[in-house]
């Protein structure tokens, strides 16, 4: 049997590094339709949501509707998580379940579903986990998969007890919450994170997908799946004289990212005083779906020149050096950018 393992897809999210926010939560939702369309166009006989499905208390009846939608459409049997997200008043996991009643979801309890001689096993995690992990009995024959959202090194979202897993009979741990696919082992038994469908922010730049598992083969491999991704180019501005230098370098430098993609472009180096990154880096607004400029750069100023100015800027920087020296850096080069009439990225 093959079954497909995703998680974190997060619909609805705020998405507050995107200027295009609505187009792109409509590109998420259709994330979700592509993985089914996939799984119809493959044989795939069920689908695994390990957690956040929707993000928080933003998700819309629209979005649950297009879900149940999705869900509607497809040949395979869905088995939904909550996870930490979306729970609450406007609870939308209530909601999908009244719109698309034959989603299999799981509660505070073990529930152990069968398809055939594939046992798909989870829980919300919360109170009273480890009491709970000892509760845990898996059937003794068929391929068994266990369903659980949270970190396997941090209890903060509920404890992912390894060693009851280890011991527990399970073939395949599906896991959700982190937002990067990465395999775990619990002993002999083989655990992974989804990762995330398609990546919301720049914090997700590791390659997006999902997992299939074909229990026939024993066997689960990352399938790739993206309509956007975060490129990340990194450029050393230093000994570099001007401006216009310093946005022609830029701009060759980011020549070879897609404009569909997201671009994080990271700066490092000393750089002149006399530079505005920020005239430079204009020149890449509006190039790409979205963009961050991480500003690394260290202003190389001669220090002892401008303390000893009968200025303004002058009294500026003699009260900087008497900052402890680590705060120093970052102070100056907000302070003078200011008074040189310049602009704050």
């Amino acid at each position: 049997m093959k079954l497909i393992h995703t998680a974190d897809i997060h619909l609805d999210s705020p998405l507050t590094q995107v200027n295009n926010r609505q187009k792109r939560r409509l590109e998420l939702l259709g994330a979700l339709s592509n993985l089914s369309e996939y799984a119809n166009n493959n044989g795939v006989s069920a689908i695994i949501v390990a957690g956040d499905l929707f993000d928080d208390q933003f998700a819309t009846n629209n979005t649950i509707q297009g879900v149940a939608d999705i869900v509607a459409n497809s040949n395979a049997t869905w088995f939904v998580l909550r996870g930490n997200h979306g729970q609450g008043a406007n609870d939308p996991y209530q909601k999908l379940q009244q719109a698309c009643p034959q989603i299999k979801f799981f509660g505070n309890n073990w529930q152990t579903y069968t398809m055939g001689d594939v046992n798909i096993c989870g829980r919300e995690l919360g109170a009273n986990d480890a009491e709970m992990w000892q509760q845990l009995q898996l059937p003794q024959s068929g391929y068994n998969i266990l369903v659980l959202h949270g970190d396997v090194d941090d209890e903060s979202y509920g404890l992912i007890d390894k060693r009851a897993i280890a011991s527990s009979g399970a073939h395949y741990v599906a896991l959700g919450h982190r937002h990067a696919f990465a395999e775990h082992k619990f002993g002999k038994v083989v655990g992974a994170y989804s990762g995330v469908l398609e990546p919301r922010g720049f914090d997700e730049s590791a390659q997006t997908g999902f997992v299939l598992i074909d229990t026939d083969k024993k066997s689960l491999s990352f399938v790739p799946q993206a309509t956007r991704s975060v490129q990340t180019v990194t450029v050393d501005v230093s000994n570099i004289q001007s401006d216009i230098a310093l946005q022609n370098t830029l701009l060759g430098a980011t020549s070879q990212v897609m404009a569909h993609n997201y671009l994080n472009l990271v700066l490092v180096g000393n750089i002149s005083p006399e530079l505005n990154i920020h005239n430079a880096t204009n020149a890449l607004k509006g190039r790409f779906f979205a963009l961050r400029i991480d500003d690394r750069t260290q202003t190389a100023y001669n220090l002892d020149e401008l303390a000893k100015e009968v200025s303004l800027r002058g009294e500026f920087v003699r009260k900087v050096l008497e900052l402890p020296q680590e705060e120093q850096a970052e102070v100056l080069k907000l302070g003078l950018a200011l008074l040189s009439g310049g602009d704050l990225l």
